[in-house]
């Protein structure tokens, strides 16, 4: 059993070196020189002393060397196991070895700057894959094989010419032609339905045919190759890199066969308009298309590519993917033309001119209000501005959320907000009620904006204390509860209410937004975020209370959302404890930390003296009430500006709390 495997192996070599033999045989070779020149790099080997002649005969008789440098005063010769530029070295001879039959060697493959790396990777698995111990080599002699796979290409069979390609290749690894007709008949293999083999299939033609780019070296075959990494990249829909390859492809030959695909390609994934927008909903109507390719940042006109109606068109604006027309009106019909030349980033260009054929229609109905402003003034007649597009009426809805649902509106994501009809329902419902309903008349004017007031003291005869939401859509619109309606939050008040926070609570002061006096007697509720009552008080004559600081400082629950403030049963005012203070320090004006118990304000006369001009220095000693604090001694440290302490000053204070 063991002499018959050992046979069967040597059979296998016998047959690889036949093969191999066939294929020099058929590959007669013959050297090309170049006087003053080098190929740099690729080094196999050197021989030293040897003449011009030797050098020659002995690159050709070795399989892997491709090219040669000949030193003629060492007598060097420096074979090359590829070669790409020909760079200039005087006294050196360079030569390169060519097929016979005149289809010249054209060197190292260059970089495909449109082949990824990660594909070049997937290439060099897909190589390691069938050359790996895992892979079954075959048994039978190798021209066999090979006549095998061409006919099963021939009768159609490309899924048997496919697997017998791949086992070829697994043993002659090298042979950049084999891997060349492995792409070519895994390309043409029809994918099993309901399989992997539809993404599989076309990236393992695009392996095979990259690994082949790598090996061949004539004009021809590395054109066929570029061409059909072309038709596998279009394969896996990346119609970029694969057009780049076909463009490749023709630079070495001009195949009408190739032109054809690559035209048909470019006509259809190449740099193209593939969608339109009408920006109808505007003031300003225009209309954008849609490119395949990024458009050039800087340097180009594009006006000059666009007419409408066959005139110029009045505005353009470029930018990424994107070209719009502007100064268009509404109802009109326009015929926007994007002419051949238009440039793309890429270098690509439009090759025939894009008509597009397109309505501008009104914009539709619509309304909004203008503001997330929530306090009207009570002292005035009040409305507030309804802002409406091609609407002959506005349904409007009023709600209202009591005062004792403050703190569940604040502590949700509802208030000052768009809201949609599920909000809408759930305020209906659970926080609040709706106090009125009606249509509101609006004086249209087709296409344009029309700020119309509507009536809150029609609508609210008699205002409760809380929260009033109005909503606003066009009459007839079917309701959605996820569609966002019109929403203006308000209330109605006199009261103007501002807190300040120090050591001894919480200052909360009430003034009149009608005429900026204090308010008397205005009676204030601190409710917690569970809605429990943290304290109540009533301003005094000059509009000011004071919580306790403790009722600031709860935790949980128990933490301080909202400032409710009222006078009388009409007037009602509400503050949101939960939110940031004005903050006034990114404008320079961060003040100091407030006081404690005792509190000095020390100053000089001037900000910069020179040497031994004297310094004025000035102090006040003052306690929390602001009250001058007598004789307090105060020592005055002076420090160098080397930081060293050049003297210490005391004061005793007995100036009323004034030093100098």
């Amino acid at each position: 059993m063991a002499m018959r495997a050992a046979r069967g192996l040597s059979i296998l070599f016998l047959l690889f070196f036949t093969w191999s033999g066939v294929a020099q045989a058929a590959e007669a070779r013959r050297v090309v020189t170049s006087d003053n020149s080098d190929y740099f790099g690729f080094d196999l080997r050197s021989d030293q002393n040897v003449s011009l002649d030797q050098c020659k005969t002995t690159c050709l008789g070795d399989p892997a060397c491709r090219a040669f440098t000949y030193n003629p005063k060492a007598k060097w010769c420096f074979l090359k196991s590829d070669y790409n530029s020909l760079k200039p070295f005087k006294g050196a001879v360079a030569g390169k070895v060519v097929n016979i039959d005149g289809d010249l060697d054209i060197g190292a493959p260059p970089d495909l700057a449109f082949f990824p790396t990660w594909m070049a990777d997937q290439a060099q698995q897909y190589r390691n894959r069938l050359t790996g111990p895992a892979y079954t080599k075959p048994t039978e002699g190798l021209t066999a094989l090979r006549e095998a796979a061409e006919q099963a290409s021939l009768t159609g069979d490309h899924r048997s010419a496919m697997q017998k390609y791949e086992a070829l290749v697994s043993v002659l690894p090298d042979d950049g032609q084999l891997w060349f007709e492995l792409a070519q008949e895994t390309l043409a293999v029809q994918p099993t339905a309901n399989s992997a083999e539809a993404s599989t299939l076309p990236a393992n033609a695009t392996s095979a045919g990259f690994n082949a780019y790598k090996l061949l070296r004539t004009t021809k075959t590395r054109a066929d190759v570029l061409a059909l990494l072309g038709a596998a990249l279009n394969r896996r829909d990346l119609a970029r890199p694969a057009l780049q390859a076909y463009e490749a492809s023709l630079a070495l030959v001009n195949s009408p066969a190739v032109k054809a695909d690559y035209e048909d390609l470019k006509a259809r994934k190449g740099f193209r308009v593939i969608d339109h927008t009408v920006e109808a909903d505007t003031s300003a109507p225009r209309i954008c298309a849609q490119f395949s390719e990024d458009l050039v940042k800087t340097g180009v006109d594009y006006s000059q590519f666009v007419t409408v109606d066959n005139a110029a068109p009045k505005g353009v604006e470029a930018k990424d993917k994107q070209i719009c027309v502007e100064g268009l009106e509404h109802g009109q019909h326009y015929n926007v033309t994007f002419r051949p030349g238009l440039p793309a980033a890429i270098g690509e260009v439009i090759t025939a001119p894009v008509v597009l054929s397109i309505y501008v229609q009104d914009r539709a109905p619509s309304a909004r209000f203008t503001g997330d402003s929530f306090v009207l003034p009570a002292g005035a007649r009040r409305g507030i501005p309804v802002v409406t597009v091609n609407m002959n009426a506005a349904e409007m809805k009023l709600y209202r959320i009591g005062d004792r649902s403050l703190t569940q509106l604040l502590s949700g994501y509802q208030f000052l907000r768009q809201l949609d009809g599920y909000d809408i329902s759930n305020i209906s419902d659970q926080m609040g009620e709706p106090v009125w309903q009606g249509q509101l008349d609006i004086a249209n004017d087709l296409n344009k904006e029309v700020t119309t007031s509507f009536p809150v003291d029609e609508a609210l005869p008699q205002r409760k204390p809380g929260v009033y939401v109005l909503t606003a859509q066009p009459v007839d619109e079917n309701d959605n509860d996820y569609d966002s309606r019109a929403t203006q939050w308000f209330v109605v008040s006199d009261i103007g209410l501002s807190t300040y926070t120090g050591q001894d609570g919480l200052n909360v002061f009430a003034r009149s937004l009608g005429t900026a006096k204090p308010i008397s007697g205005a009676e204030l509720t601190l409710l917690a975020r569970n809605n429990e009552i943290l304290g109540t008080a009533t301003t005094d004559a000059e509009g000011r209370a004071v919580f306790n600081p403790g009722l600031t400082r709860g935790d949980g629950g128990m933490v301080p959302a909202v400032l409710i403030a009222k006078q009388g049963d009409s007037d009602f005012v509400f503050l949101d404890m939960g939110r940031a203070g004005f903050d006034l320090s990114d404008r320079g004006v961060t003040g100091r930390p407030a006081p404690g118990a005792l509190d000095v304000y020390a100053w000089t006369e001037r900000g910069i003296y020179r040497a031994g001009e004297d310094v004025h220095v000035a102090a006040l000693a003052r306690d929390g009430a602001a009250k001058a604090v007598e004789n307090l001694p105060l020592t005055f440290i002076f420090t160098r500006p080397d930081g060293v302490e050049n003297r210490r000053i005391v004061s005793d204070g007995a100036s009323a709390g004034g030093h100098a």
